[in-house]
């Protein structure tokens, strides 16, 4: 059994449906999220998974299918190898998961437009809810300059075109050759980076328990 396939039964099925007519969305497992008004129960790491690895980057807009989920992993192994910690990684990994309900905005339409401001809104009780759902604490602004430079990559490998985007401004493309991943790969990719980090967080902080302890029984005359 796959990585996606132990997080999409790890909690069973929802015990039952919404509560009322509303503004939601029924994820892959069977769950309903209200992205404007979220429910931490009905989040799940294998819905994510899943819905960022059929987006495409770019609006679709790519010579070949490029997954939202890809992008996440790369960004949250980039964090690392310069030097980034676990807390920081599992935040890069996170930071497009908003996008799972309320999917996403091209780049120059998200940040130059009425549209995209709103949007940009409505994406912050997602994220909040998200991060408390799955423990985040690393920092987003750690992740941004690594989140430019692989935008800037993302756009010279996948594009057809290249156009001057402010946004961009002075930031050089990675030394970094892209192979998409099929959705199914990316999904799996994606859960088994998350279970990595999580994994290596409960270690730390079990270690850190633990001797926490131990100074105490040292400590006791």
């Amino acid at each position: 059994m796959s990585s996606l396939e132990n997080a999409r039964v790890g909690r069973g099925a929802p015990e039952a449906g919404p509560p009322s007519p509303g503004p939601y969305l029924q994820t892959v497992s069977g769950r309903w999220v209200n992205p404007f008004d979220p429910d931490p129960d009905q989040i799940e790491l294998a819905d994510i998974a899943r819905a960022l690895a059929n987006q495409c980057r770019f609006g679709g807009h790519c010579r070949t299918f490029y997954s939202v989920a890809q992008h996440c992993v790369v960004v949250s192994e980039l964090i690392e190898e310069e030097g980034g910690g676990t807390e920081d990684a599992l935040a890069a990994l996170m930071h497009d998961a908003p996008e799972a309900y309320l999917g996403d905005l091209p780049h120059p339409i998200k940040y130059r437009s009425q549209l995209g401001a709103a949007f940009r809104e409505a994406e912050k009780p997602l994220e909040r809810v998200i991060r408390r759902r799955f423990s985040i604490t690393g920092s987003p602004a750690a992740i941004k300059r690594i989140d430019r430079a692989l935008l800037a990559t993302e756009r010279r490998a996948f594009s057809t075109e290249t156009w001057h985007w402010p946004e961009l401004s002075g930031v050089e493309p990675l030394d970094l050759e892209l192979h998409a991943w099929s959705p199914d790969e990316a999904a799996d990719a994606f859960v088994r980076r998350f279970e990595a980090l999580d994994a290596r967080r409960r270690s730390a902080h079990s270690s850190s328990t633990s001797e926490t302890q131990a100074s105490r029984t040292r400590a006791r005359p």
